[in-house]
């Protein structure tokens, strides 16, 4: 245990290398080794180990920052041994040290703890440093690696402590050769001999895992002759991975006592669960699940606002459990399983799958036999199938996991917060999942998250002093995509009443800015992008106060391609403006889901005055700017495509916004009346009413093709289409609106007006329509709009 004299002490430490930086690099002294040692033991505090870790970090980090050789890369890493070689000289070969030639050289287990643990954390700061330190003679008695192995061959404190080591090593690029080479017996015996029930087994399994991950990483060129791997020591990770999962469904709880463990055991099965046949056992396995599950900082409770206890029997060691800090491993540990257990398997791009062929291939040039490869790689794609991974979420969330969220959500770490993200994104990936997570609090948790990722990615885009450039530095990129996706798909299905919290008009605004950097992010997919889209068009239909905040929306973008830096670009993202690019896609979805989402936001009143370029102080003389006869024209234009949704919210966005005399004017003597080409206009020169008109005509048939793919005729006596009942009732309106402006102008502009009507056969359409059986919606605006031709004597 750790004093508080001790503690104080190693306060001070860290301040002193936290405080200013020097020319020099930190030095450490033996004494200040032997005490970072002591509070790294298993019985200090938590409070000591994580201070003591620290300021070991610190040192590293400084070093590295400031080698005492500028031209020598290495010498950060000599620096560092330096600094501990004399402490591991003092443990493991005191006789170099003293003058008694007859002093005892033999060394006693306990006291090779302090310098394990040290070394164990150690080896992810400097792994070069630490891998010399481990394997450079120390004399007659050899390196520190073989006394320990030696040391450690029975039972002692000595053994946890190096299998904790191991694990450390192994996690490291030039640690994997080092216990390929040597340590294999002796993890072996270790599996063996505890049949993985006890602490040691486990780590030990958990080391070996590292090893078998690696064995297949062609970036790796640490293959030698002498190496051992997992399956020739008879091993596979099936059987590791049933090791850690016995050791997960021992653990009731988390405690101080069996911390280490836990979070190494985690730490295997994130390594093993990335493997499909591995995500299988685990899945299958329910009791591990909730065993897994439980080990969340906070228990899931159940039940209404009301307290759980009554006050005269609150729990008050369960309060203060709640109040403390939880542990960023284990709840990294935990998250990575679980996201790893309902992740998807990406579909991969030709070029992606040439690259599969070209790594199967290499690893049967290292002696892997190609068939069976392949073989295996055919029975982990039947684990990785649609309804193997649908299984595997129903298995995770019947365990509990939406209600853990709430104690892994308060773990302050970046990477944990993506993780949740993800994993909240795979929870409600099926429809049918989403309101059992929303139900279950996990709404509240992706809120949250989104907040945090939010807040963080925003640092990466500050402005810069002149206000012009921002600064794209610090920190790292964030993975915030997965996260603002979720919402994207608990929005598009989920009723506001039951989603946000009231009042729904107030709360659904905080959805806005995370949809809106779905929208723009130059790495999302064209997926996302339509889910964005999708979401936001339901926000819209909340009121039209959203709309207006959408049409007037504008942000910085979390990324910006590094092709456009320091062009002059605007820094800013408007929304409305990636929506209407959207309206051109080339995919018929997204040019839908931007069509209605336009169309939503007309009923606004900044939607209807983008559009229509009409601010309500339209006097006649006013002409539209040639943004908004472009906008126009593309709703035209879209009223004619193949698909009938996109055709449905073109034409009811035209309904709206005829209703302004500015968007008349722009339709009917804008480009595309004139026969000027736009983006969508075909070579053909129809005007805008011929273009309205074609939304009263029958529906074509869909034509059938024969086996030599030629068109087979539609033969038949008798019309067997008419034309869609909402289309006309669009165009209807659309019609009614435009002959009312044109018989409302004076001079030239009415006759030319009352050419272009009678030369596209206006009346006559309207006829037809007229003897067709509508509704009381159509038949008062088409009787009202005849009339208006007969008066105008057309």
């Amino acid at each position: 245990m750790t004093s508080k004299a001790e503690e104080s002490v190693l306060d001070d430490l860290l301040r002193r290398l936290a405080g200013p930086v020097t020319t020099s690099p930190p030095s450490l002294s033996t004494e200040d080794v032997i005490l970072l040692s002591n509070s790294l033991l298993p019985a200090s505090t938590r409070s000591s180990r994580s201070v003591a870790y620290l300021s070991l970090s610190k040192f590293c980090d400084d070093v590295a920052k400031y080698p005492s050789a500028p031209s020598d890369p290495s010498s950060g890493d000599q620096y560092i041994i330096d600094t501990f070689r004399p402490f591991l000289e003092n443990t493991f070969n005191p006789s170099s040290t003293t003058a008694d030639v007859n002093a005892d050289t033999s060394t006693e287990p306990e006291s090779c703890v302090p310098v394990t643990c040290i070394l164990t954390a150690l080896f992810p700061l400097s792994p070069k440093a630490a891998s010399q330190l481990l394997t450079t003679s120390l004399g007659e008695v050899g390196d520190p690696l073989s006394i320990l192995l030696e040391v450690a061959e029975l039972p002692s404190p000595l053994q946890p402590a190096l299998a904790e080591l191991l694990v450390a090593v192994a996690g490291t690029k030039p640690g994997r050769e080092i216990v390929r080479q040597r340590a294999m017996d002796w993890l072996r015996g270790a599996v063996e001999y505890e049949a993985g029930q006890g602490e040691l087994g486990v780590l030990c399994a958990v080391a070996l895992s590292k090893l078998g991950r690696q064995e297949e990483d062609l970036s790796g060129t640490q293959e030698t002759g002498g190496e051992a791997t997992i399956t020739e020591i008879g091993l596979e990770d099936e059987d590791l991975c049933r090791k850690m999962m016995s050791h997960v469904k021992s653990s009731s709880s988390f405690t101080a006592k069996t911390s280490t463990a836990i979070i190494s055991t985690l730490e295997g099965l994130s390594i093993l669960s990335l493997r499909p046949r591995i995500k299988h056992l685990l899945a299958a396995d329910l009791h591990f699940l909730k065993s897994l599950i439980v080990l969340s900082p906070i228990p899931t409770q159940k039940g209404g606002s009301l307290p759980i206890t009554p006050r005269g029997s609150i729990d008050v060691e369960r309060d203060l459990n709640l109040s403390q800090s939880v542990e960023t491993g284990l709840c990294y540990g935990l998250t990575t399983i679980l996201v790893n257990l309902t992740t998807s398997k990406p579909i991969l791009s030709a070029e992606d799958e040439q690259l599969a062929k070209l790594r199967l291939m290499a690893l049967s040039a290292k002696g892997k036999k190609l068939s069976t490869q392949q073989e295996e790689n055919a029975e982990d794609e039947s684990y990785e199938n649609e309804l193997e991974v649908k299984k595997r979420v129903k298995a995770v969330i019947s365990a509990g996991a939406v209600g853990a969220l709430s104690g892994l959500v308060r773990a302050e770490s970046r990477l944990v917060k993506e993780g949740l993200g993800r994993l909240c994104r795979n929870l409600v990936e099926s429809q049918s999942d989403r309101l059992s997570f929303v139900r279950d609090g996990g709404y509240k948790v992706l809120s949250a998250v989104i907040r945090d990722l939010l807040a963080s990615a925003s640092a990466t885009a500050k402005p810069g002093s002149n206000g012009t450039l921002p600064s794209y530095t610090s920190p790292p990129e964030l993975d915030v995509l997965p996260a603002f996706q979720a919402l994207a798909k608990l929005i598009i299905t989920t009723p506001p009443t039951l989603l946000f919290p009231p009042p729904h008009l107030t709360t659904s605004l905080n959805s806005l800015t995370p949809l809106y950097h779905l929208l723009v992010h130059p790495s999302a997919s064209l997926l996302q992008r339509f889910e964005a889209l999708m979401a936001l068009t339901n926000l819209s239909s909340i009121d039209p106060s959203i709309a207006s905040k959408i049409v007037q929306a504008s942000v910085v973008p979390l990324k910006v391609d590094v092709t456009w830096r320091g062009s002059g670009r605007d820094d800013q993202d408007r929304i409305i403006t990636r929506v209407e690019e959207m309206m051109l896609d080339d995919n018929e979805l997204v040019r839908r889901a931007a069509s209605e989402l336009v169309c939503n936001l007309i009923n606004s009143s900044a939607g209807f005055e983008y559009f229509s370029g009409d601010n309500g102080t339209y006097t006649g003389s006013e002409k539209p700017s040639a943004r908004v006869r472009s906008r126009l024209n593309v709703l035209v234009v879209l009223t004619g495509v193949d698909d009938l949704a996109t055709r449905l919210a073109a034409g009811g966005a035209l309904a709206v916004i005829t209703e302004s005399p500015m968007a008349c004017q722009g339709l009917l003597n804008g480009d595309l009346d004139q026969g000027q080409s736009s983006t969508l206009t075909t070579t053909s020169k129809r005007t805008v009413w011929q273009r309205i008109l074609e939304m009263l005509d029958p529906e074509d048939e869909e034509e059938e093709i024969d086996e030599n793919g030629e068109k087979i005729p539609i033969i038949s006596s008798s019309p067997t289409t008419v034309p869609n009942p909402d289309l006309v009732h669009r165009a209807v309106i659309i019609l009614h609106n435009l002959v009312l402006f044109t018989l409302g102008q004076e001079g030239d502009a009415k006759m030319d007006g009352l050419k272009g009507v009678k030369e596209a056969g206006v009346e006559n359409k309207l006829m037809d329509v007229l003897r067709m059986r509508v509704g009381q919606e159509v038949l008062q605006p088409l009787v009202e709009c005849l009339k208006i031709l007969k008066r105008g004597s057309v």
